[in-house]
């Protein structure tokens, strides 16, 4: 039975928290829900993640697949059912922008879905930093936050002194039509220094082009 309703609703392998099974599970006491879930888990026709997170097996030529971190912290904080909420923080940012090569261990997250400005937590022996959002990140100023959320922590000196940060950062303004508009709705919740790092790098007058 709860197989069948979660199969209605989610994709083989994708992360599912135990409040979304508890919903759609609503006509059935919560005790009888676990009891299903347990019974479900035991037939390894839901697999238990994490800690209040579950998924439905994957059957490939390789085994049977497992959900990755990422795709568990992308769907409870940062984008899900086409709603974003959150985005990654300063460590893939970095990767984004500045041509790192190194993949960090640690995902941080800044998303409207923390209540405390930093806390860590563990998924599935993974560290992850959630941060909370300055303003609630949404789908219409996500990009601008990016790139704000950039400038609030970016070494200046290694922007101007390299051309393929530069041609990055220009590239995603491009891409993502970025305007001074959006930049300036969200000036007053970031600190000054965001503001004077966009100004000196001629990133204010790339913006007044878009």
């Amino acid at each position: 039975m709860i197989v069948e309703r979660l199969k209605k609703c989610f994709e083989l392998n994708e992360p599912i928290f135990i409040d979304e099974i508890l919903e759609i599970m609503q006509d059935y006491s919560r005790q009888r829900v676990y009891q299903m879930i347990a019974e479900a888990d035991n037939q390894g026709t839901l697999i238990r993640y994490d800690k209040g997170i579950y998924y439905l097996p994957l059957q490939t030529e390789f085994g049977q697949s497992v959900p990755s971190v990422n795709s568990v912290v992308c769907k409870k904080y940062i984008k899900n059912k086409g709603n974003v909420f959150g985005i990654y923080g300063k460590y893939v940012i970095d990767l984004y922008f500045l041509a790192s090569y190194q993949v960090p261990n640690v995902i941080e997250v800044i998303t409207n879905n923390e209540s405390r400005k930093i806390r860590e937590i563990n998924i599935r022996g993974r560290k992850v930093v959630l941060r909370k959002s300055r303003l609630p990140i949404t789908n219409e100023n996500v990009e601008a936050y990016t790139l704000m959320e950039l400038f609030s922590n970016i070494d200046m000196r290694q922007y101007k002194e390299d051309k393929e940060i530069k041609d990055s950062v220009f590239k995603y303004i491009r891409e993502k039509s970025i305007t001074r508009k959006d930049v300036l709705s969200l000036a007053d919740y970031f600190p000054a220094k965001t503001m004077k790092n966009l100004a000196t790098s001629g990133v204010l007058y790339e913006l007044a082009q878009q």
